[in-house]
């Protein structure tokens, strides 16, 4: 390469060394804008990779929801089943009455008394409790929890008492039971709305 100037053998070591110096500096520094530029690509690419799986893992997850969800629906559906017919606690009350009269009928075993006592709040579910009395034997009374077990709808023996009517021949005792239905408790927009 021919310059228009005339230069000595000593200043062209130095343009060289200098040429060389400055093409050094300049590849270290794109080197190091390059490594910063690789890092952050790659810390995002890392970032955007977990995001990524993390999506494919809901996504996969999505049937299991959903299975999950219908067991819960099911299941709902199930234990709605199980509750009292009646959505206000006296006409429960008076559904629970009717099927311990209908199961101590069949045992040929009187009521003697019956009332309604308070409901009680159990979260989603209202507890009508109901007591009834009754003379019978071990044997039905044995029957008949048997029974209230088995039903198809949910009922809860909270209460039991027992007292024996004739010590002397203790075959008869008097019962006092306290069983408990359960109903969906109103929701408060459908008891503003009626009241």
């Amino acid at each position: 390469m021919k310059l228009p100037f005339k230069i000595n053998d000593r200043e062209r070591r130095v343009l060289v060394i200098g040429a060389v110096i400055a093409a050094l500096i300049l590849i270290y520094r794109v080197s190091g804008w390059y490594g910063d530029i690789n890092n952050d690509v790659r810390d995002l690419t890392e970032a955007k990779t977990m995001m990524l799986q993390k999506q494919q893992r809901n996504i996969s997850e999505i049937d299991l929801l959903a299975s999950k969800l219908e067991k819960f629906r099911t299941n709902a559906v199930k234990q709605n089943r199980a509750l009292l017919k009646g959505d206000k606690p006296p006409v429960a009350a008076a559904e629970l009455q009717s099927i311990v009269k209908g199961m101590l009928s069949d045992l040929n075993v009187e009521m003697r008394s019956e009332r309604t006592l308070s409901t009680k709040d159990m979260g989603y579910y209202l507890g009508v409790p109901v007591e009834i009395g009754f003379i019978s034997d071990t044997e039905k009374l044995k029957s008949l929890l048997y029974r209230l077990k088995r039903y198809s709808l949910l009922l809860h023996v909270s209460e039991l008492k027992v007292r024996v009517t004739n010590i002397n021949n203790p075959v008869n005792t008097y019962v006092t039971l306290v069983i408990t239905g359960f109903i969906k408790k109103p929701s408060d927009g459908a008891s503003a709305g009626k009241g």
